[in-house]
């Protein structure tokens, strides 16, 4: 019995030997932190905003390229005010980015841009200011995707 005793013991000395030398802490100690590529700055981080910057653009002229089909087959004044809110609301998802990021490029392109989605917002478009508009704003955003390469 004192055998059974002496083993049972060391068991449970060694079974908390072991346990101790486990950490549950959620919280990662400073040497961890400094090696750890997660948790440091991503050098990369601005590739991926400038990835979802080109993407967004590139939306944002599908967007545009649809708008000029439904003005060029003259559609009904609803299907173009729909596709201008599309425009808008796919520029919308970006602006903040391309205002904060390239500040002159944001000036450029909403000069075009903004008066583009207003005119499909008015009741009486004028189909030809749309086109001028929504030419000038695609080449602005084509240029401005050259340079954010």
């Amino acid at each position: 019995m004192l055998n059974g005793f002496r083993v049972m013991t060391s068991g449970v000395i060694l079974g908390a030997m072991l346990l101790s030398g486990c950490s549950n802490s959620s919280e990662p100690d400073e040497a961890q932190q400094e090696n750890s590529p997660v948790m440091n700055e991503n050098p990369d981080a601005n590739t991926s905003e400038t990835q979802f910057i080109k993407k967004g653009v590139g939306d944002v002229i599908r967007s545009i390229k649809e708008l000029d089909s439904e003005i060029s087959m003259e559609a009904e004044s609803e299907k173009i005010q729909e596709l201008g809110k599309e425009v808008s609301t796919t520029w919308d998802s970006i602006e903040k980015q391309v205002e904060d990021e390239y500040p002159d490029w944001y000036e450029r392109i909403e000069k075009n841009l903004y008066p583009l989605i207003g005119e499909s917002g008015n009741a009486d478009k004028d189909l030809e200011k749309m086109k001028r508009l929504s030419e000038a704003t695609k080449e602005d955003l084509q240029l401005f995707l050259e340079k954010v390469k």
